[in-house]
């Protein structure tokens, strides 16, 4: 049903010079680093996945056990914040604002002063709160920014600037998820989780 009402743009039947896999990515790095909206966004995140992504994972279950009492807190977070993706996903079949990057980076706030607020032992309720508004603002953004690639890189260029996408935005996660557990230890969970959230707020505000 949902494909039903794709309208997909002509890609063109002008035959493809034949290249090598080189060429293709510099062809397709020029693409991103010519738009300071696509390389800056994904720098972004990088970093953001590092400080706050890996950090999430690897220890909000164990600040859920120390401030809540367990580690299903955890859980109920991610419950919570999925059902926010879920209609952030229904709103982004209708709602297109004119300024739809503008709107969906600062939706993308909510998320690392969900994981701030978690960190720092705010009242459950207001975390909760902050975890479907999470879900739902990384889930428009999502949708907007694929959105804007489609329409505004070349088709046959597309794919590569997806793939640069992918790779730097997660480039990092390994390293956060290595430096995790030592830093922790060393710090305090809550700590390297509210440090990490921070660091991301204001990667992703700037």
């Amino acid at each position: 049903e949902l494909l039903r009402h794709l309208r997909p743009r002509a890609r063109g039947d002008v035959p493809q010079e034949r290249s090598t896999v080189l060429a293709d990515l510099r062809g397709g790095w020029r693409e991103v680093r010519s738009r300071t909206w696509v390389w800056a966004t994904i720098a972004a995140f990088t970093v953001a996945v590092l400080a706050a992504y890996a950090q999430w994972y690897a220890l909000a279950p164990l600040v859920a056990r120390q401030v809540h009492g367990s580690a299903g807190v955890f859980g109920l977070l991610e419950s919570v914040a999925g059902g926010g993706a879920v209609v952030g996903a229904l709103a982004g079949i209708r709602w297109r604002p004119r300024r739809p990057m503008v709107i969906g980076l600062l939706l993308t706030l909510i998320w690392p002063i969900q994981s701030l607020a978690f960190a720092t032992a705010a009242p459950l309720p207001v975390v909760v709160a902050l975890s479907f508004g999470a879900g739902l603002g990384f889930t428009l953004f999502e949708v907007w920014w694929a959105t804007a690639l489609v329409r505004h890189i070349p088709p046959q260029a597309l794919s590569r600037v997806s793939a640069y996408d992918w790779m730097g935005s997660l480039a990092l996660l390994p390293l956060g998820f290595a430096i995790a557990g030592p830093l922790a230890g060393a710090l305090g969970a809550r700590t390297v989780q509210g440090v990490g959230a921070a660091v991301a707020l204001a990667v992703l505000a700037l």
